[in-house]
């Protein structure tokens, strides 16, 4: 249940956090962020994949060459563009430094909130994909350079304008002993978009016209105009396979507490806020993990998170905090390990709730936010600044001359009177440990927006309360959002999440509506980059999202294992990008 924070509670709080954040800010209140320092993350970490036009559209004639099972992840094909580089490097490699202890054949991952969903369709949440991508297989999948590569599928093509053509290994069963089929594949995807399902995901394959299965290992889809991106879209949220026959038997609501894939794991057993237990799938198609059993234990709390990791208790920790990535590294047992985050952390707004309607609030809220000193003192400079709704590394819309969001809180009082803003409470539901910092910044901005005389209140909500206003669309202000980039363009962001039919569909624009359908179907890629700039204006002005930073997230891993994270929060544990070092 969500609860609001007392006075008492903000004198206990949050004095030692905002002090810092607050004296970052400097006494020129209406002045622009400074730049972040010149200093690029890591470039094996921050390579995006090759243009989703170019990745996602093997030639027409001439099919996508799959890798072996075993293959090991390749260099990117593109630099990132240019503008406003992170403030640190991103931290780790991705490389073993000790020896596992003898006969380790357990895994234990410390996440920072619990699991809401387990069916895939049902929830695009961190803490849930962290475990869905491991328990479902899609056709196409992502490493952590961000490439595009086969996974269900071996090879695909185009056929006309508006086709696409799968092939499926013939190997792959799912974990009840199943065969998967192209007929398991078809019902998945069209259940994305089927209204009765009342699926989370039902933007991101509308495109699609009709499915076709001429043979088991064979699928043929029919796109309503020409998709350059549908092979990158099958990689991400909604493309995870399900067993058609098993799911028809038990119905939805058992299928969510007992899954079945074709993942490199086996759900055992969940006890909520407790444990989640998973079984190695020791007849995966790809090879067995290297591991024989995976838990996922919740702790919301950071200090204890990171002790665990430190005693030897976890061997992975999600959400490690920006000022415990130097204990950590200078610890005898871990490590850390940081991506550019393909995405960006923002308040989401419910703009259909007053004043929350009113464009000149939300300029007025945006305004009001340093986000540079966010950045510098909650994030120890591990990030950046956004410039809009389009995440930097993003191939087509991302404006590098755009300058970051500004920080002037004369303007903003001033848009608060021409807005005829009357003291209403303005909402923050908030997490604590759902996205990085979240509970931290959260308490920031609300002190920020307090000293430009804006009535802003915080409540506190679990993971699972948050996940089903998310489904109901039920928020009363702001939330806390991490939209990825899942096809490295924002039709995959921006448009996934808020165009018609959107989770986060609280506010339209006629414009903006036209520009984000012109764009999704368009080859010319001239016109793409138009149109999401173009959109990008409007979001400005609209504000349907607050973007509040692109950060460096960070892991902290023992120093036994070798792996690395993906930049689109793309947890992966397979062998090919985790292994003990034995």
């Amino acid at each position: 249940m969500p609860r609001r924070q007392s006075p008492a509670h903000w004198a206990a709080v949050t004095i030692a956090v905002l002090s810092l954040v607050l004296a970052a800010c400097g006494p020129q209140q209406g002045a622009a962020p400074a730049k972040p320092a010149d200093t690029k993350p890591a470039a094996e970490a921050t390579k995006p994949a090759a243009k989703p036009t170019e990745a996602a559209k093997p030639a027409a004639d001439k099919p996508a060459a799959a890798p072996a099972a075993d293959a090991k992840p390749t260099a990117a094909a593109a630099a990132a563009p240019a503008g406003p580089a992170p403030a640190a490097k991103v931290t780790g490699g991705g490389q073993a430094t000790s020896k596992a202890p003898a006969n380790k054949r357990d895994l234990t991952v410390v996440t920072a909130a619990d699991v809401s969903k387990f069916d895939p369709h049902l929830s695009t949440s961190v803490n849930d994909i962290t475990v869905s991508f491991q328990i479902f297989d899609n056709l196409t999948t992502r490493d952590p350079d961000l490439n595009l590569l086969p996974q269900v599928a071996t090879e695909w093509k185009t056929t006309g304008e508006r086709g696409w053509e799968f092939k499926l290994r013939p190997d792959v069963k799912f974990h009840n002993g199943d065969p998967l089929t192209s007929k398991d594949v078809k019902f998945s995807i069209e259940r994305t978009y089927d209204p009765d399902a009342k699926t989370l995901v039902a933007t991101i394959f509308n495109g699609i016209e009709t499915i076709d299965t001429p043979d088991d290992t064979t699928v043929v889809f029919t796109t309503k105009q020409p998709d350059p991106l549908l092979p990158a879209r099958l990689a991400f949220y909604g493309g995870q396979i399900l067993p058609e026959t098993y799911f028809k038997r038990v119905g939805p609501d058992e299928f969510n507490n007992k899954p079945v894939g074709s993942g490199v794991v086996k759900f055992v057993e969940w006890v909520k806020d407790d444990r989640l237990v998973l079984d190695a799938n020791k007849e995966y198609w790809g090879g067995a993990p290297d591991f024989d059993r995976v838990t996922f234990k919740p702790i919301p709390e950071a200090a204890p998170r990171v002790a665990a990791l430190l005693a030897g208790e976890a061997d992975i920790i999600t959400k490690l905090p920006s000022d415990q990535v130097q204990r950590v590294d200078q610890s005898d047992r871990a490590r850390s390990e940081g991506a550019f985050y393909a995405g960006l952390y923002v308040l989401a707004v419910n703009s259909k709730a007053p004043p929350l309607d009113n464009p000149k609030i939300k300029q007025a809220l945006s305004l009001a936010i340093d986000r540079d000193a966010i950045v510098k003192s909650l994030w120890r400079g591990q990030g950046i600044v956004p410039n809009g709704p389009v995440a930097k590394g993003d191939q087509i819309g991302y404006d590098a001359n755009r300058p970051p969001l500004e920080f002037n809180l004369d303007k903003a009082k001033t848009l608060l009177q021409e807005g005829g803003y009357k003291n209403e409470p303005i909402y923050i539901e908030s997490t604590q440990g759902q996205l990085q910092n979240d509970r931290q910044m959260s308490e920031a901005v609300v002190e920020m927006w307090n000293k430009a005389g804006i009535n802003a209140q915080m409540e506190i909500i679990e993971a699972s309360v948050r996940a089903q206003k998310n489904r109901d669309k039920q928020f009363k202000g702001l939330f806390w959002s991490d939209p990825t980039s899942t096809v490295q363009d924002p039709d995959g962001m921006m448009w996934r999440l808020l165009g018609p039919g959107g989770p986060q569909d609280y506010w339209r624009e006629p414009e903006f509506d036209r520009l984000g359908a012109e764009a999704r179907v368009s080859l010319d890629s001239a016109l793409r980059d138009a149109n999401y700039k173009k959109m990008t204006d409007i979001f400005l002005e609209h504000f349907p999202w607050l973007p509040i930073v692109q950060p460096i997230e960070s892991y902290g891993v023992a120093k036994y294992l070798n792996w690395r994270p993906n930049p689109n929060q793309l947890f992966q544990l397979r062998k090919e990008v985790l292994t003990f070092n034995r």
